[in-house]
């Protein structure tokens, strides 16, 4: 009796087959998001960080976060660290929350 056959006859003979299958060249699982560069691309489309490394960009994002913590402003800090005007800041703002702090997204209000 070949495989097929005796897979057709036993359910649990298909799922083992199915198992060896998938183990030996089966779909391959879907890419993860990156959200980094998720976040990179959406500043930086939004003309936030021009000119400044991507590692400055994410550490004022996760230094946005902290302040969100502890109910700082957050404004004040882009503006000195990183130039930006309030317009940008609050982009900034969005796409840090969205990013690297989704549990704050209550505190900046509606979208």
């Amino acid at each position: 009796m070949n495989v097929a056959a005796l897979a057709a006859k036993t359910p649990m003979a298909m799922g083992a087959l199915a198992a060896i299958v998938l183990s030996f060249g089966g779909p391959t699982p879907a890419a993860h998001a990156d959200p980094t560069g998720d976040f990179l691309a959406q500043a930086r489309g939004q003309g936030i960080g021009i000119g400044r490394p991507d590692a400055a960009l994410i550490e004022d994002a996760q230094e946005v976060c902290a302040m969100l913590d502890y109910q700082e402003q957050a404004y004040t800090y882009l503006n000195q660290r990183a130039g930006l005007d309030r317009a940008h800041a609050a982009l900034f703002l969005q796409d840090s929350v969205q990013f690297y702090c989704p549990q704050f997204a209550p505190k900046l209000g509606p979208q």
